[in-house]
């Protein structure tokens, strides 16, 4: 969805361990803007809608990421995610 031309994402709750992630049931109670990938393959450094930045996997995000940047996008086919553990 698109905020005042910014490009919003709704979260589906998840749990990441940084090796294996898993979707949870509902969504989170904020959304996010798309700041920088990381060094972790699909994992990217998101501005949530209530002030914190976040390091989100692209699985847990609600729409088509690929509107984000395709060349990079494209970059994550096939790959294992590996980074920090993160949750929502």
């Amino acid at each position: 969805m698109k905020l005042g031309g910014w490009l919003m994402f709704r979260v589906k709750n998840f749990r990441y361990n940084g090796f294996f992630g898993e979707d949870l049931p509902g969504h989170t109670p904020y959304t996010v803007e798309f700041l920088k990938w990381t060094k972790d393959p699909g994992v990217a450094e998101f501005q949530c809608s209530d002030g914190k930045i976040r390091l989100i996997p692209t699985f847990a995000l609600e729409g088509d990421i690929s509107q984000l940047s395709p060349q990079d996008y494209q970059k994550l086919g096939g790959k294992v995610l590996f980074g920090s553990t993160a949750n929502s």
